[in-house]
């Protein structure tokens, strides 16, 4: 179904049936930060020394020091499904705070744990040994399927490659990835297509992009799910595209999501009219109508 252009590709159709999805609801470390990338894994500090402003014990000063240096978000994109954005240096000194963090994510026994690494600048022997106890303890105790995402980046996957690690948990390439892949696995109930979309919407990319739309409603496609994460240049006219689209599914009774919304999308909404800002708002929320 694909014809490739240059500077534009699409990734084609995945059909599947999709379950129904619960609400979002986002948390975010106040201690976030990051700094350089340190050569090793920071030394354990000895317990009974004490911080050099001689506030106290060396405890709460490291605490502060990590803090400093990791920054974990906690997202829930929908039912069953828990993100944690891991951005900073994963070694000695930090890890102690992911170790807590994901505790408190698997207490909770989430279908699926996915770990965003791809924002990691440094990622240390102290960090592979959390991963791995993860693991475990995702498989032996709470029933949650452990994924890893952000392995485009070289400190990320190296380090999983040469330790012979990597194969020992579901990778993917970025968070949006391992979102649509539990998207796919989750089908049970309505029919899906996925539609990914690479490049410039530029009047080439519009065109192939008409033509690839027109044929899917051609094959009678009901639900459609718009993959824009990779989408380097667009304008307004995509979105009277998708609003025809959406107008198009809607009559038949069906839907259109849209994930992965780059920064050159929402940038070129400033030029939308309010009607499609709308439209755009509720294609990207997973929580409307997937049960309908």
């Amino acid at each position: 179904m694909t014809s490739p252009l240059v500077g534009f590709a699409f990734i084609a159709v995945c059909r599947g049936e999709q379950e129904g999805a619960g609400p979002v609801t986002t948390l975010k470390d106040p201690s976030a930060g990051r700094t350089d990338t340190p050569a090793a894994d920071h030394p354990t500090i000895p317990s009974e020394t004490t911080a050099p402003d001689g506030d106290g014990p060396i405890e709460g000063f490291a605490l502060r020091a990590a803090g400093q240096l990791l920054g974990l978000t906690v997202q829930q994109p929908t039912v069953g499904v828990c993100v944690v954005v891991v951005d900073g240096e994963l070694d000695a000194l930090t890890t102690p705070l992911l170790e807590a963090c994901l505790r408190e994510q698997l207490a909770a026994s989430p279908a699926h744990l996915i770990l965003d690494l791809q924002p990691v600048s440094f990622l240390g022997s102290s960090g592979l040994n959390c991963l791995l106890q993860a693991r475990e303890v995702a498989e032996q105790t709470t029933g949650t399927q452990l994924h890893l995402a952000g392995l485009v980046t070289r400190v990320v996957a190296r380090p999983l490659q040469v330790t012979g690690l990597l194969a020992q948990f579901d990778t993917h390439p970025t968070l949006t990835e391992a979102l649509a892949s539990l998207a796919q696995a989750r089908i049970s109930n309505q029919q899906v297509d996925l539609l990914s979309v690479i490049g410039r919407l530029d009047d080439t990319g519009l065109t192939q992009l008409q033509r690839e739309l027109q044929a899917l409603l051609d094959t009678g496609t009901q639900n459609l799910v718009l993959d824009l994460a990779r989408v380097t240049r667009c304008d307004h006219r995509l979105f009277d595209m998708l609003a025809r689209t959406h107008h198009s599914l809607a009559a038949r009774q069906g839907w259109m999501r849209l994930v992965g919304i780059s920064p050159t999308v929402r940038n070129a909404l400033d030029e939308a009219t309010p009607s499609e800002v709308l439209l755009v708002d509720h294609a990207s929320d997973w929580t409307n109508d997937l049960t309908d």
